[in-house]
């Protein structure tokens, strides 16, 4: 025992000490020096990326399509006459915090009736349990089986609305954050 533990010491002292002698020594500043080099030999693009040309960058003869993101500016006269009516009122109703609130509302409203739906079937499927084992009549017992099974459905369908509600309350979040909407507008 004495000797293994020696033996365990032994290794991990030269294992510690190694580095130091041999050629393990790293050298941070030849390393630096290296990497600026490496970084001094790169080419640099000669294409800016400007909002007059994000969607004509291209590559090696492949071009690559951008998400042109709205601007805080006014549009041009010509392109604001094409599809003025429809977009600003829709883009007026969704500035208001009111549009945000209902849909926030309807949703946690549907998940809460959800929610309860689940729970008091799920009180009576323990009732329709007990009943079923309390019964020692096969017919009863049968009539109470399909009586389960018709609630166990169900119960599985609303946890499917529910979990799909969910999804769209989470989903409502972030369209708002990506709509810019301030937080305290759906709390």
């Amino acid at each position: 025992m004495k000797f293994s533990v020696w033996l365990l010491l032994t290794c991990f002292f030269v294992s510690g000490v190694s580095p130091i002698f041999g050629k393990g020594l790293i050298d941070l500043v030849a390393l630096k020096k290296q990497e600026e080099e490496r970084r001094k030999k790169i080419t640099k693009s000669k294409q800016s990326v400007t909002d007059a040309n994000v969607n004509l960058i291209g590559s090696g003869g492949k071009s690559y399509g951008f998400v042109q993101m709205e601007s805080e500016e006014p549009p041009e006269e010509g392109i604001a006459s094409e599809a003025a009516p429809d977009n600003e009122s829709q883009a007026d109703e969704t500035k208001q915090p009111d549009f945000w609130k209902k849909q926030q509302v309807a949703l946690e409203s549907r998940i809460m009736q959800l929610k309860e739906n689940i729970a008091s079937e799920q009180l009576q499927l323990n009732k329709l349990w007990s009943d079923f084992y309390l019964k020692n009549i096969a017919s009863e017992q049968n009539a109470i089986k399909a009586q389960i099974s018709q609630l166990t459905n169900q119960i599985e369908q609303n946890k499917l609305f529910l979990s799909e509600a969910e999804t769209q309350l989470a989903v409502l979040f972030e369209k708002a954050r990506k709509a810019g909407i301030p937080p305290g507008w759906l709390r």
